[in-house]
This record gives C-alpha cells, sequence and structure tokens, in this order.
C-alpha cells in the first residue's frame, strides 16, 4: 500500500472514530442502564482501540530519507 493511500486509510479510520466516540454513548443499550458502566466500558475500549492504532502508526514512522 503506497504512502497516499495509508494516509487516506488513518485519517478515515480516525475520522470514524471520532464520530463514534460522540455519537456510540448517546445511543439506547448505554443511555438506558441505570449506572455508568456502558459508558465505562465504551471508553476503556475506545482508548485501547485508540492507542493501538497510534502505536501502529508510529511504529512504521520514518523520515523519507531513510528509505
Amino acid at each position: 500500500m503506497n504512502l497516499k493511500r495509508q494516509r487516506i486509510f488513518w485519517a478515515v479510520l480516525f475520522g470514524i472514530m471520532i464520530l463514534a466516540a460522540f455519537i456510540i454513548p448517546f445511543l439506547p443499550p448505554l443511555t438506558v442502564l441505570p449506572k455508568v458502566y456502558g459508558a465505562f466500558l465504551f471508553w476503556n475500549i475506545f482508548a485501547l482501540v485508540v492507542i493501538v492504532c497510534l502505536g501502529i502508526i508510529t511504529a512504521r514512522w520514518r523520515d523519507d530519507h531513510e528509505r
């Protein structure tokens, strides 16, 4: 996969994750719970997904002159 496609892929993926961060906590499965267990679980999973994605991006990071 070339660099342009990778950038588009990661931009779309992070856009979806940002939308999910705003939309999912307000969906009925999480809002009908009497306590915050659902939201707490969602934010933990969301944080792990973002950390893994950022780890993948930074692990493959290199300057143009290193190729």
